[in-house]
């Protein structure tokens, strides 16, 4: 009889334990919402971008041959430094854009962890960069989720790019 007590106790104890309340169900990735356009008239063909100081295979972040006005997309930001690099090659002409930044990680939820949520504060690019704007400086784990007309930071190349 104490064996049978005992193996319904345990059977008790593990169907109590397995419950859906211990896991994670919002997103810990934080990505800057990045859109690129040349003018309004002229196609960006290709896009390349990698990351500054990444050159081994598999850093390209984006690699883009669709032709169309403007492309977005979601990068990175460092986890360890208060800029992040990028190597842009669009249509063929290569430039390089830095995004500056500070960075404060906040506890999402006991079960998710720990995210990181930006502050951009800043770019600095090279001469085929006409601009940079920074159309919403808060960057967090819900940036993902903007609209096809909203993004963080908007990059203009040179019409003669």
């Amino acid at each position: 009889m104490r064996f049978y007590l005992i193996v319904i106790s345990l059977l008790l104890f593990s169907l109590g334990s397995c419950n859906d309340g211990n896991r994670c169900y919002e997103s810990v990735d934080t990505f800057m919402i990045s859109s690129f356009s040349i003018d309004g008239f002229k196609n960006i063909k290709t896009l390349i971008i990698k990351g500054i100081n990444k050159n081994d295979v598999g850093d390209t972040l984006v690699n883009d041959d669709q032709t169309t006005l403007t492309k977005r997309y979601p990068l990175p930001l460092s986890l360890s430094a208060d800029s992040t690099g990028f190597v842009l090659t669009a249509n063929g002409k290569t430039d390089t854009l830095f995004v500056r930044h500070k960075m404060v990680i906040k506890l999402i939820s006991e079960f998710c962890g720990f995210a990181p949520n930006y502050t951009l504060s800043g770019s600095s690019y090279t001469l085929g960069i006409d601009s940079v704007r920074i159309t919403d400086s808060k960057v967090n784990p819900q940036s993902i989720a903007k609209t096809t007309n909203d993004q963080n930071i908007r990059i203009y190349f040179n019409a003669a790019h």
